[in-house]
């Protein structure tokens, strides 16, 4: 992740001071004839959500590093772990939605008949949402499962502190 973010600032940085050619924006070419505040506009758009990223990231490094040190069932931990779900969702979220409207902007199918133009932007539609889908739904999945081990861990907490007090 790191070496995206290095990447993406590298052309960002490039593109603005040479003029140089525009590179792919949440792997999408964009259009030359756009106007250069809009592609500044996703790259810059771009980085915020690398970073976030990469800063979840960190977050969850702090609770790996608790758990080696065997602080497991805490409530560090349980926070932490929700709001790293919680932040996956989020830029799921973003991602879903910018690639579902960059993606009909931007997408030209050669293979769709040219008969109706009604049934050109259905099948243009579909075929960006499905390849969306496809793309996004393993950060939907992780963070599912992020939320799920955060609940695990609260009520691992719970029954640690019942059993701490009974002994």
């Amino acid at each position: 992740m790191f070496v995206d973010f290095i990447k993406a600032l590298h052309n960002a940085l490039y593109s603005f001071f040479n003029g140089g050619r525009r590179y792919e924006v949440f792997n999408l070419q964009i259009p030359e004839s756009w106007p250069d505040m809009i592609y500044y506009f996703l790259l810059i758009t771009s980085l915020c959500l690398i970073t976030y990223i990469v800063l979840l990231t960190v977050d969850f490094r702090q609770v790996v590093f608790n758990f080696s040190k065997d602080k497991v069932f805490t409530e560090e931990n349980s926070k932490q772990l929700r709001k790293i779900g919680k932040g996956l969702v989020v830029y799921g979220v973003i991602m879903l939605v910018l690639n579902i409207v960059l993606g009909i902007i931007l997408i030209d199918f050669p293979d769709v008949p040219h008969e109706s133009s009604a049934y050109n932007a259905g099948a243009k539609f579909g075929s960006v949402i499905r390849r969306t889908i496809k793309n996004s739904i393993s950060i939907f999945v992780v963070a599912l499962f992020v939320q799920f081990i955060s609940f695990i861990v609260v009520k691992g907490n719970v029954l640690q502190q019942e059993n701490n007090l009974t002994i």
